[in-house]
């Protein structure tokens, strides 16, 4: 064992402001095992001036496996309180190497030694106080005292780095020596108050603090599997999703998220006890939160309805129970959001009215008529729980009434299919930025009935209401706007839609919606097939420079025109009159209503300008439209030349790159044939776009299109 010494007082004492908390521990052992030599002299120093009677200074080995043996000899041995500095490296036998230590690792091997005694480990180290010079970061030092709290260390100083004297001469270094040991005396002083008084009930503290981080730590792994679920769902591997939700669960018991996200997973496989139990569990443990009891009302009415399907009577026993049992949990669910209460004194929101309204809101959305018929009990108990339950909470006056409650009326509406109510007072909602986005969602759902039950021309003017809002799901938006047109056989338009849709939003076609509204195919097969030929022949096309510097000359003028531009646009058009007459030759020109229509407002004024080679210009004008008239082009070209402009438009306006898209597409399908011209293949502008479009098609499962 080391040698120790015992030292007696007779150092300078500074003034004592903390002299009374520290009287009762002045007579109890103060053992200094510290292996870095200045400080081991400083905490002597302090320790008498500090007037504790029985200090020893033991002789700390520098080997580290031998320190740590001798710290455990000496604890099995002697009581008091050890400030204990070990050495930070241990030396590898064979290699020599020096191999860093942490502290954690140093009471580890001490443990060890004690451990081997059949001595309680952690009363034995509790004895022990490291002493460290670091920079006073406390989150640091948080994170060692909650370390070292599973070896019953219930203190740690972690004391301020202080410069070398080394280079200094001996004057100085004798004033600076004596003004670090003050510095150092405070510290030492302000540990020790805080530390001796309170040393039997830190442990218990720093324990809790550790369960406390090692929930939260649980609880974010927890997050990253349910993050990690969401993922594998959305990517439509439900099996992998399944199984994130259960290391979710198996890591943070206590996480209501994770229980119900698994349920709703088990509800899209259609396994509904699993499903149920799940449910039954996250009610367990988010107890007071109405969204278990609703998913488990919503997958008795899912059973209830898939044995109506199979040919049960709505009236059947079953049938009935299975319902009854939707009902009860419903009730469960509402009477829950009613009693939900203000999260503090600031929290002025009522709480308790917008989960009653979004509840309330939800159970409307059940579609129970389309299957048991509208006379059925528990159609009429749905609805008129839904509207008791909003009543009860609901503010009188309509005028005054907030985004959620209108929501929630517009959602009844539906349900009584007064669409022109739902349309008027969920668009009223959606001016409330704090429900904008949950508005839209409705008034997509809304199109979605709309289109069914009354025809798609309202649904589209619904669909097109709706993106003048901008909304923050506009791919949402665009994919129900294209399935209308395409219902209602406006190819073009729907295949301008569902690629603006993609184009916003590639990850769309990962979506199994995606593929359930089978009159989208043809439209979707098509798109896919034209770009895919486009991808194919640009990668041989080779484009002449005649008409590569024609077709750039043309998409300048439209440039010019359709920005506004109309005296740029006339001098070039006189240029391109008077260098390259043939320009006003080509087809693509010709079929350019754009140019046409720009042209012919221009030429009387020509003609009347009086200036030579304005009625010059006239002139050519005149020979031009009088071409075009009796050309008689087709109106597919006419059409293809019209949406390019608009393409064009958008983009040099500074647009959306998916509205460009939207014309463009609108372009290819009006006039698929001319996807095979060298011309479609001389602008660079549109061959990227070409590129982007491609690239969102390639989302799309063409396998499941074309089955």
């Amino acid at each position: 064992m080391g040698g120790a010494t015992r030292n007696s007082r007779n150092h300078a004492e500074p003034s004592e402001p903390a002299a009374d908390v520290l009287t009762p521990y002045r007579d109890k052992p103060f053992h200094i095992y510290v292996i870095d030599r200045a400080l081991r002299d400083q905490l002597r120093v302090i320790l008498e001036a500090l007037k504790f009677s029985n200090v020893i200074v033991h002789k700390a080995p520098l080997s580290y496996f031998e320190n740590a043996r001798t710290l455990g000899q000496l604890l099995l041995t002697r009581e008091g309180v050890f400030l204990v500095n070990p050495p930070a490296h241990a030396v590898s036998p064979g290699s020599k190497t020096r191999i860093p230590k942490d502290l954690p690792e140093y009471f580890e091997t001490v443990k060890l030694v004690v451990g081997n005694t059949r001595r309680d480990v952690m009363k034995t180290l509790s004895k022990c106080v490291p002493v460290f010079t670091d920079i006073h970061f406390s989150q640091k030092r948080e994170n060692t005292l909650i370390t070292l709290a599973q070896y019953g260390i219930s203190g740690a100083f972690i004391l301020q780095k202080l410069e070398s004297l080394a280079n200094l001469a001996p004057r100085m270094r004798e004033i600076h020596a004596k003004e670090q040991l003050m510095e150092r005396y405070r510290e030492v002083r302000d540990y020790l108050t805080e530390y001796l008084p309170h040393r039997e009930g830190r442990l218990e503290e720093l324990k809790e603090r550790q369960e406390e981080r090692e929930l939260s730590a649980r609880k974010a792994e927890s997050d990253q599997w349910i993050r990690q679920g969401h993922e594998a769902r959305a990517a439509g591997d439900w099996e992998r999703a399944v199984q994130c939700f259960s290391k979710a669960i198996e890591t943070y018991p206590q996480n209501p998220s994770a229980y119900m996200e698994s349920g709703r997973t088990y509800v899209r496989l259609k396994r509904y006890p699993k499903a149920l139990m799940r449910f039954a569990q996250a009610e367990e443990v988010a107890e007071g939160s109405p969204e278990p009891n609703k998913e488990i009302g919503m997958v008795r009415v899912l059973q209830a309805q898939e044995r109506v399907r199979a040919g049960e009577s709505p009236e059947h026993a079953e049938v009935m129970q299975l319902l009854d049992d939707a009902l009860a949990n419903f009730q469960k669910a509402l009477d829950k959001a009613s009693a939900i209460k203000p999260l503090g004194e600031e929290d002025h929101r009522q709480r308790d009215v917008e989960a009653v309204t979004r509840i309330a809101g939800d159970l409307m959305k059940i579609d129970l008529r389309s299957r048991l018929g509208k006379n059925h009990p528990a159609v009429k108990k749905l609805g008129a729980m839904a509207r008791t339950a909003f009543n009860k909470v609901a503010n009188t006056e309509m005028d005054e009434l907030p985004a959620g409650q209108l929501i929630f009326l517009g959602l009844a509406a539906i349900e009584d299919r007064n669409f022109t109510e739902a349309e008027r007072l969920l668009f009223k909602a959606a001016r409330e930025e704090s429900h904008f986005a949950e508005a839209c969602n409705e008034i997509i759902y809304m199109g979605t009935l709309v289109r069914k039950l009354e025809g798609p021309l309202r649904a589209i003017d619904i669909y097109n209401r709706l993106l003048d809002l901008d909304p923050p799901n506009k791919a949402a938006v665009n994919f129900n706007l294209a399935v209308a047109y395409a219902v209602e056989h406006k190819e073009l338009e729907s295949a301008g839609a569902i690629v603006r849709g993609l184009m916003l939003e590639p990850a769309l076609a990962q979506n199994e919606m995606f593929y359930k509204n089978h009159q989208l195919y043809q439209v979707l097969e098509t798109v896919v097939d034209l770009f895919d030929t486009v991808d194919q022949t640009k990668k041989r096309m080779q484009v002449p420079e005649l008409v590569a510097r024609s077709v750039y000359f043309q998409e300048r003028l439209e440039r010019l025109i359709l920005t506004g531009q109309q005296k740029d646009a006339l001098v070039l058009a006189y240029n391109l009159a008077k260098k390259i007459p043939e320009f006003f030759a080509r087809e693509s020109v010709l079929a350019s209503k754009t140019i046409v229509e720009f042209l012919q407002a221009r030429t009387s004024m020509c003609r009347s300008a009086g200036k030579e080679s304005l009625v010059w210009l006239a002139g050519f004008l005149e020979d031009f439209l009088e071409r075009r008239k009796q050309a008689n082009y087709p109106k597919r070209l006419i059409a293809y030349m019209r949406f390019k402009a608009e393409a064009l438009k958008t983009l040099e306006s500074g647009g959306e790159r998916s509205e460009a898209a939207y014309y463009l597409a609108k372009a290819v399908m009006a006039h698929p044939e001319y996807t095979q011209s060298v011309e479609f293949y001389a602008s660079r502008q549109f061959l990227q776009l070409v590129d982007e479009i491609h690239e969102a098609l390639r989302y799309v499962d063409v396998g499941k299109v074309r089955g």
